[in-house]
């Protein structure tokens, strides 16, 4: 029985996907925990912040490991386990794949380290070094010239905003549902900026990988990246609309009512996370497909 084409592919995509998702929570954590989160909050957090960075760790550990295996295979050609084996240490020292791998989860290590012992600040430093090193593992990274340098720059941009905002989301529903409510009203508004700031960063930056890499309207709907490319755009919006709402009527609402109004905001952050863990995976897929733009170029069709 032959195996579909696209079936590993899928997998590997999945994988990265799951795998930038650990990278984000954990860098979220250290955000939130170092940078917004109200002092009188920290005492009661601090155990399940540390928590969840353990448990983030795990995943993009786990994920990157699978990713890492699956990717080794499919750039040697491996036809059994130990041509396998014999490809992992080639692909971690010789490659750009597997050097950039082993530094992100080097640098999330030590962040994960700094978190556990109190310095929040360095270590979502470290975390954010790790999560924006991803950008040159993507198209911007594999191109050379003008349209290379400013597909980096734009995928730098879009891995930043996408962190500290998808990023922030599982400490940001930890500490609505743990926290005094005078605390979780707190966060709630001082998050806000920083979510319109990763909104935009996020859409400039998906502008100009649109321009780069599909080009054409049609292009969204005559390509199997231009359609994956095509729901992450329907997940984005129905993640920009919770986050307005949000803003503009569960944050007020529970600066003004307090306990009552708590189940409704955690309600509608766990849904963000949902659509938000989502698009890391379809962003994972895309990243296993030719964009448009470039099978023009090659004369190959974007499958």
């Amino acid at each position: 029985m032959s195996i579909a084409p696209w079936v590993w592919p899928a997998w590997r995509g999945l994988a990265r996907g799951l795998h930038i998702a650990g990278g984000f929570s954990l860098f979220g954590a250290c955000l939130i925990d170092g940078f917004l989160l109200p002092v009188t909050a920290r005492p009661a957090l601090r155990r399940p912040f540390q928590i969840l960075a353990w448990a983030s760790f795990a995943l993009l550990v786990l994920a990157g490991a699978v990713w890492f295996i699956l990717q080794t295979a499919d750039m040697s050609g491996a036809a059994d386990i130990a041509d396998l084996w014999a490809a992992m240490p080639i692909v971690a020292e010789q490659t750009r794949f597997g050097s950039l791998l082993i530094f992100r989860i080097a640098a999330f290590s030590a962040a994960l380290l700094l978190f556990q012992f109190g310095r929040q600040k360095p270590a979502a430093i470290a975390a954010g070094i790790a999560v924006i090193a991803e950008a040159w593992l993507g198209h911007g990274g594999a191109m050379t010239g003008t349209a290379g340098d400013v597909l980096l720059a734009a995928s730098i941009c879009h891995l930043a905003s996408g962190g500290a905002w998808l990023g922030s989301l599982p400490a940001l529903a930890l500490a609505l549902r743990r926290a005094a409510i005078a605390d979780a009203a707190r966060l709630a508004r001082t998050f806000s900026p920083l979510g319109i700031a990763c909104v935009i960063g996020i859409i400039g930056s998906a502008a100009v990988q649109y321009v780069y890499l599909i080009g054409t309207p049609g292009a969204l709907v005559a390509s199997a990246y231009g359609l994956v490319a095509l729901f992450k755009i329907l997940l984005l919006s129905g993640l920009v609309a919770l986050a307005a709402l949000n803003r503009l009527r569960l944050a007020p609402a529970l600066a003004a009512a307090g306990e009552p109004a708590r189940p409704r905001i955690l309600r509608s952050v766990i849904a963000e996370i949902i659509l938000g863990l989502a698009i890391l995976i379809a962003a994972g897929l895309l990243l296993q497909l030719t964009p448009p733009s470039m099978a023009r170029m090659l004369g190959q069709p974007s499958h």
